[in-house]
């Protein structure tokens, strides 16, 4: 299979030297169970393990320092400069921003059934 993607010109000479094992480093990035280890994770895990019902779901907000802290990550990926570990909070973050985004769809599911 053959996939073609548009990547900034910066990423591009940075994958060129890496072009061997790409193919290896997009299957442990794919296989890699999600993380535990932000303040975003222990946040919403703790939320969760409440058992809050639907309507607490939807209305559901990160912390302000969880949001800051994305912010900050989102800004320093934006100029370049993120290091290994950041990149690697910045993927679990939205890691769970989409798992947390499926959770609340079927929230709203289960919201709108006839009871």
């Amino acid at each position: 299979m053959q996939v073609t993607v548009e990547i900034p010109e910066r990423v591009a000479q940075e994958l060129e030297s890496a072009r061997v094992g790409l193919s290896e480093i997009i299957q442990r990035g794919l296989a890699q169970p999600i993380s535990t280890e932000s303040a975003l994770a222990q946040e919403l895990i703790e939320f969760l393990g409440g058992g809050p019902g639907p309507r607490e779901i939807l209305a559901f907000r990160p912390c302000q320092d969880s949001v800051q802290r994305a912010s900050e990550l989102l800004d320093r990926n934006r100029d370049g400069t993120l290091t290994p570990d950041e990149r690697a909070e910045l993927d679990e973050i939205a890691a769970w921003n989409r798992v947390f985004a499926l959770i609340k769809a079927q929230a709203r599911l289960h919201l709108q059934a006839p009871s």
